[in-house]
């Protein structure tokens, strides 16, 4: 059961651990919120892009349901990274895959919270640093 105070906003795409602070640091900041409830798989953004599932559809909007109505989702981070061993495109296509995948998330949940894409992309002064490009 939630507590009063816990607030939560949602990010779906890839599972590398690398962007996962990131992402945490920037959704907390954009959403004012706590916790990410995180839907991730390798490629999430690609796979989504190109003509999923049925299936792969059905358990996304499932996972997505939980963390809107229950959780109270404040938004929803649709990201994708540079170095995607998953989604092995040319960043600016993977760009247009997070672009695509916002739509397919913001019809599937009939806009009830805000739906951003993102980038996470290594700092090109400090490589061992990971940032986030909003789309």
């Amino acid at each position: 059961m939630l507590h009063v105070d816990e607030t939560f906003f949602t990010r779906v795409g890839c599972m590398d651990g690398r962007v996962q602070i990131p992402l945490r640091i920037y959704g907390q900041k954009k959403f004012g919120a706590q916790y990410p409830d995180t839907i991730t798989e390798a490629g999430k953004v690609g796979i989504l892009a190109h003509n999923p599932t049925p299936e792969f559809l059905q358990s996304l909007k499932v996972k997505l349901d939980i963390s809107i109505n229950k959780h109270n989702s404040k938004g929803i981070l649709v990201h994708g990274h540079g170095e995607c061993a998953g989604n092995q495109v040319d960043d600016n296509v993977h760009r247009e895959d997070i672009r695509n995948s916002v739509q397919v998330i913001k019809q599937m949940i009939n806009n009830k919270v805000q739906v951003l894409g993102v980038f996470v992309k290594r700092l090109a002064d400090n490589p061992k640093e990971w940032i986030v490009e909003e789309l």
